[in-house]
């Protein structure tokens, strides 16, 4: 009796779960670079025109940094613990970290190259926004809920 009780909890969960993950589908838009390059410029325009400091990378990560940490930035084989969003531009969430700590760029465990880019940033205690473009996170073909083309802010 309890093990059906056990599997009927992990069936709701999982069902709960994948009605979430659906429901997050951005349905019926049309994604493509010129309407990722409209999204990006728009976002920007609206950080500079509030006065805040949005600077680039070669890459195009845009970041702004809200916080400035104490000590060196992030470095290629640092432990990190932080704590983050990911949100469309238009603020829709589709994950979050209330802390998350892993080694920075560690050989068997890679985030997407932006987010890196953007770690790279920060020191300890720092905080900051970054929009990274599709192609330094999920391109041409997106992933799970994030369609292709889109910009993703951390």
């Amino acid at each position: 009796m309890k093990e059906l009780k056990t599997q009927l909890k992990v069936f709701v969960i999982v069902l709960l779960a994948l009605v979430f993950v659906l429901g997050c589908k951005k349905e019926g838009e049309t994604y493509s670079s010129e309407k990722e390059a409209a999204l990006i410029k728009k976002w920007v325009a609206t950080i500079v025109k509030a006065n805040n400091i949005v600077d680039s990378t070669a890459t195009g990560l845009h970041y702004i940094i809200s916080k400035v940490g104490t000590g060196a930035t992030v470095q290629s084989g640092d432990t990190v613990t932080l704590k983050y969003n990911g949100t469309f531009v238009d603020g829709s969430v589709f994950d979050s970290s209330p802390s998350f700590k892993y080694v920075h760029k560690a050989a068997n465990y890679r985030m997407i190259p932006g987010f890196e880019d953007g770690i790279e940033k920060l020191s300890k205690g720092g905080t900051g926004t970054f929009l990274i473009p599709s192609d330094q996170a999920y391109g041409t073909s997106g992933y799970a809920t994030i369609p292709p083309y889109t910009p993703l802010l951390f």
